[in-house]
């Protein structure tokens, strides 16, 4: 039976880097996926990290073609919206998500791991992230309203099995502009009609099976 990573589920846990990775030219896929699989967390109580990867159906495919889901396609166009908004596809072969209690032993988990893996996946992307006030963004959106229980999650979040194929699930990382206010209300008018903003490129989409 296939299992969620329990990295999913995590709680208590901040601090957040997102890795995507490209096969490097030449690489064995079997091998890649075989070197991720050894890749080891740090558990101390102290620093220890949860790591999820997920790889390009694709090469899930290729690598394992009997427990590969049947369907399931990179992010190869982008992604429009009801309204015409587009997010632009990023697909790269491996994603890995690292996520911990602070940001150092988050960073030294991606440095480890991107050195561990040079030899067969070049780092293609890499997006660093923290919680922010636990459930919102800096529009005041509360995220994760229509999240199922714990205890209902692990059995919702995978996609459904069909025969003796494993489960999967989708990845979707974000990068979106927002604007901050940089005084506070005391300050003088002139103070507090500046701004200062910090834009991150358009919001991309990959999808990767787990």
């Amino acid at each position: 039976m296939a299992l969620p990573q329990t990295g999913i589920f995590a709680l208590g846990n901040p601090s957040h880097a997102y890795l995507e990775f490209d096969l490097v030219q030449g690489a064995d896929p079997l091998t890649l996926v075989t070197e991720v699989a050894n890749l080891s967390e740090p558990r101390t109580t102290m620093g220890g990290v949860n790591l999820v990867t997920g790889f390009r159906p694709e090469l899930w495919s290729a690598v394992t073609p009997a427990r590969a889901r049947q369907g399931l396609a990179s992010f190869d166009r982008p992604v429009v919206g009801a309204d015409g908004y587009t997010m632009p596809a990023t697909q790269h072969d491996l994603a890995l998500w690292i996520a911990g209690g602070t940001y150092d032993v988050v960073f030294d988990a991606t440095i480890g791991v991107i050195a561990a893996l040079h030899r067969w996946a070049a780092l293609a992307d890499e997006t660093a992230g923290w919680s922010y006030h636990r459930d919102l963004d800096l529009t005041g959106f509360i995220d994760g309203t229509e999240n199922p229980s714990l205890s209902a999650a692990p059995a919702r979040a995978p996609t459904r099995m069909t025969s003796a194929r494993s489960s999967g699930a989708t990845l979707r990382t974000g990068r979106y502009a927002n604007t901050a206010r940089c005084s506070s209300a005391s300050a003088p008018s002139s103070a507090r009609s500046r701004r200062c903003s910090k834009a991150w490129p358009a919001c991309t989409a990959v999808r990767a099976t787990s």
